[in-house]
C-alpha cells in the first residue's frame, strides 16, 4: 500500500522548514479538505493501530476513561476506540471532520482546531496522536506548543502517545522512485522529495474517475519535517514526569537510525484516578 501522510492538525508557519511558494504549496488544511473524499480508501484499515494504542494506555493507566485524538482526520482511530473510551477529537480541516462524524457515535466531540495551540477547556486521560500527525508541524517550536497544549489537557497522571516518522524514513521515501496505487476505478500516485535540511514534499496526485469517462487531476503538496529523537526527549522531560520510546513492535526503540517510526509515550506527573475528565481551572 503506497503510504501517504496521515491526518494533519495545524496551520502551516514559518520556522526551520522554510515555506516555498508555488501553485501546488498549499496549507495542509486545503490539501487534505480536497482529498478527504478518497482518503479512507487510501488509507485503510485503522483497526490494528488502534489496538496498539489501546494496548499502550491499558498497560500505562489501565483506568483512563477520556480520549482526545489529535489530528483524528476521518476518525478511524477514535471509531475504533469508542466502545472502550469517550473519545473526541481534533483537526484543522473541516472536510476531515464532516467525514468523521459520519462514522462516529452521536454527539462526539470534534473541533476545528490547531493542534499547536489549541484550547478546549476540559481535561482528559489520555491524548493520541498518530499515523505521525506531529510531522506536518514544520518548525520545533511548533512542536513544543502541542506537547505544551497536550500538558494542559492531561489530566494528572494522563498519557500523551504519539508517533514520529524519522530521518531516516523519510530520507528513504524520498531516495526512491515515485509510488502507484489503485483503489476503486482512481488513481494515487505519490513522491516524497527533500525540501529542506529537515523538510520533505509529498507530491500526491489523484486521478479521479468521472462520470463521463475522464479522468479529473487533483494534485497537493503536503510538508513534513522531522527532529533529530534528542531535541524531541530533551522537550519532553522539561514538561512531562517520565518518556519512553517504543518501536511499532512494541520493543524499546533504542537506534533511531534502523526505524522508520518511534512512538513516544510520556506521562504527566500526579495520580491518576481514572477520572472522567473535566473543566479546566484557570
Amino acid at each position: 500500500m503506497v503510504h501517504v501522510p496521515r491526518r494533519p492538525g495545524q496551520r502551516r508557519r514559518s520556522g526551520d522548514c522554510a515555506i516555498a511558494g508555488g501553485p501546488h504549496i498549499v496549507s495542509n488544511m486545503v490539501a487534505y479538505d480536497s482529498l478527504a473524499v478518497h482518503y479512507d480508501a487510501v488509507t485503510g484499515d485503522c483497526a490494528t493501530e488502534a489496538a496498539f494504542i489501546d494496548g499502550i494506555i491499558r498497560h500505562g493507566r489501565g483506568r483512563a476513561a477520556t480520549l482526545l485524538e489529535v489530528a483524528c482526520g476521518t476518525g478511524g482511530i477514535i471509531a475504533s476506540l469508542a466502545g472502550r473510551y469517550q473519545v473526541s477529537g481534533l483537526d484543522i480541516s473541516p472536510a476531515m471532520l464532516a467525514v468523521a462524524r459520519e462514522r462516529l457515535p452521536d454527539g462526539t466531540p470534534l473541533q476545528v482546531a490547531d493542534m499547536s495551540s489549541f484550547d478546549l477547556g476540559t481535561t482528559f486521560d489520555a491524548i493520541v496522536c498518530v499515523y505521525h500527525g506531529i510531522n506536518h508541524l514544520l518548525a520545533f517550536p511548533d512542536w513544543e506548543g502541542f506537547f505544551d497544549c497536550a500538558h494542559r489537557h492531561l489530566n494528572d497522571g494522563g498519557l500523551l502517545v504519539f508517533d514520529v516518522l524519522t530521518m531516516h524514513s523519510l530520507e528513504m521515501m524520498a531516495s526512491g522512485p515515485r509510488l502507484v496505487q489503485q483503489f476503486g476505478d482512481n488513481y494515487l500516485l505519490t513522491r516524497v522529495c527533500a525540501s529542506g535540511q529537515a523538510c520533505f514534499d509529498w507530491n500526491i496526485e489523484v486521478f479521479e474517475l468521472q462520470s463521463s469517462g475522464k479522468y479529473v487531476l487533483i494534485p497537493e503538496v503536503i510538508r513534513t519535517a522531522s527532529f533529530p529523537r534528542g531535541k524531541i526527549l530533551q522537550a519532553l522531560g522539561e514538561r512531562f514526569a517520565e518518556v519512553i520510546m517504543i518501536a511499532s513492535d512494541g520493543s524499546i526503540a533504542a537506534d533511531e537510525a534502523s526505524l522508520d517510526r518511534i512512538w513516544f509515550v510520556c506521562a504527566k506527573a500526579g495520580r491518576h484516578d481514572g477520572a472522567a475528565g473535566g473543566e479546566r481551572a484557570g
